[in-house]
């Protein structure tokens, strides 16, 4: 966040509990609105308007819907394309609901502190006709979008769609302290990949590619490199 929005944010929580939000719920309030900024890239009064107005805007809405129970948290966490849907199937029986998929691909969810209810999820490839074509076919049948990433839309629906009252999680256990959960496949395709680049590498420099060339191979294997020991840290999870 710029210096502009720290002050804006400062103001904000100011207002916020001199309306009488509880601190907890302030803290989680700005927390959430931070990490929008980091995906949107906006600043903050462009985005949200007067923090002034928007601070009375959000202590409406919280004297509509009453204080949130203290249990009421958000949990993030991310999962490889090899088995984010078996994780989703998993958490969603938890009781846990996808909001949406941020900027680093996590899935960003709650649960209803009193009455959890388990979820259903499914993963689709994006069609030629594009997203709102998909949403519409599958919206028949109870399902709305709950994020995207990359060429993939995430859906939902309330299991009581077709379990009933059966849906209801009786006792919810904890978030998992660990966020990320990446699969042997995942690991093992990422090191064919690196594997692939390296044997390039090498028939290019035997061939004598040109300086282009390999500065592009280098370039590129240093990029998935990187990423892949930004993967191998956050797949230790939190401490």
């Amino acid at each position: 966040m710029t210096g502009d929005s720290d002050d804006y944010f400062e103001e904000l929580a100011e207002r916020l509990r001199a309306s009488g939000v509880p601190a907890d719920r302030v803290a989680a309030t700005i927390d959430d609105l931070a990490a929008h900024l980091d995906e949107t890239g906006a600043e903050a009064e462009a985005e949200f308007g007067p923090a002034a107005d928007f601070a009375a805007e959000l202590t409406a809405r919280t004297a509509d819907e009453g204080e949130a129970p203290p249990q009421a948290r958000e949990w993030r966490w991310t999962a490889d394309i090899f088995q984010d849907r078996q994780m989703l199937d998993h958490f969603g029986q938890q009781g846990w609901e996808v909001e949406r998929v941020d900027g680093l691909g996590r899935f960003v969810c709650r649960r209803d502190a009193e009455r959890p209810l388990q979820w259903e999820y499914r993963r689709e490839r994006v069609p030629v006709g594009g997203r709102r074509a998909l949403s519409a076919r599958l919206a028949p049948e109870g399902w709305e979008p709950c994020g995207s990433w990359m060429y993939f839309e995430y859906f939902k629906r309330p299991a009581s769609a077709s379990a009933g009252p059966a849906a209801e999680v009786a006792s919810p256990p904890d978030a998992p302290r660990r966020r990320t959960f990446f699969s042997r496949r995942f690991y093992a395709f990422s090191a064919a990949y690196l594997a692939f680049l390296a044997v390039v590498g090498v028939v290019l420099i035997k061939t004598g590619a040109s300086d282009g060339g390999s500065g592009f191979l280098v370039g590129v294997a240093t990029g998935v490199l990187l990423a892949a020991a930004f993967i191998a840290v956050r797949a230790r999870g939190p401490r």
